[in-house]
């Protein structure tokens, strides 16, 4: 058992609290998966750098950080009610590089999950908490 399976309340309790303190960067608070906290907070960081670069009429907030099929999505929205359609290309393609990790990484134990072939489609799973399916085999790069 990792140490983020042995503390798993601990850290979604610590990150509520961490989050809560910024509430003003967020629209909805985002969601709180233990594993992926390096890449929230770093996302995080992306904004808060951008919004004290950025004039004021092009401050950003999050609008929803959230799992979607697996996959970690970061919804950003200006501060001036232009709708997300008006974000910049460059933080968007920022925040999402940084996102697209999440896919990566275990939500249980948070290792890095490796690459596989499952029934002819590419895969990330996590070998540690693979659901027993006996048609797999590693991706050979």
């Amino acid at each position: 058992m990792t140490e983020l399976q042995q503390n798993f309340k601990t850290i979604i309790s610590r990150m509520q609290s961490k989050y809560e303190e910024k509430e003003d960067l967020f629209h909805y608070p985002p969601c709180v998966i233990p594993a992926w906290e390096p890449l929230i907070d770093e996302i995080i960081d992306l904004v808060e750098e951008w919004n004290k670069s950025e004039p004021e009429n092009h401050a950003l907030r999050i609008f929803q950080m959230k799992e979607k099929f697996g996959m970690f999505v970061v919804y950003l929205e200006p501060l001036n009610g232009n709708g997300v359609a008006h974000v910049p290309d460059s933080i968007r393609d920022a925040v999402n590089a940084v996102a697209k990790e999440g896919i990566k990484i275990c939500k249980l134990c948070g290792k890095r999950k490796i690459q596989t072939v499952v029934e002819s489609r590419l895969q990330w799973r996590c070998l540690d908490h693979w659901e027993g399916d006996s048609r797999w085999r590693v991706r050979e790069c």
